[in-house]
């Protein structure tokens, strides 16, 4: 029962996490294909301030997929414990 709960918070961080950074894609799109029709130097400079605008979003959602791997793996060892503990 905790598995499922912990993989389901981790889920809704890391779905969360991306909606929120979807919501800038647009403006980070259209500043990266501003700097490459500029010149190829641009561009670096470009995935460099998008990088830094979502740095925040790098915690939550590593966060988010340790939870969901750490309750896999809970899942699997209770579902071995059941196997081997055999029928009731």
């Amino acid at each position: 029962m905790i598995a499922i709960l912990l993989y389901i918070i981790g889920l809704i961080s890391a779905v969360v996490t991306l909606v929120l950074v979807g919501f800038d894609a647009p403006a980070i799109y259209q500043s990266l294909v501003t700097a490459y029709g500029t010149g190829l130097d641009a561009v670096l400079p470009a995935l460099g301030t998008a990088a830094q605008a979502h740095s925040w979003a790098l915690t939550p959602f590593l966060g988010g997929l340790l939870l969901m791997g750490f309750a896999r793996i809970m899942m699997l060892l209770g579902s071995i414990r059941h196997a081997l503990k055999g029928p009731a």
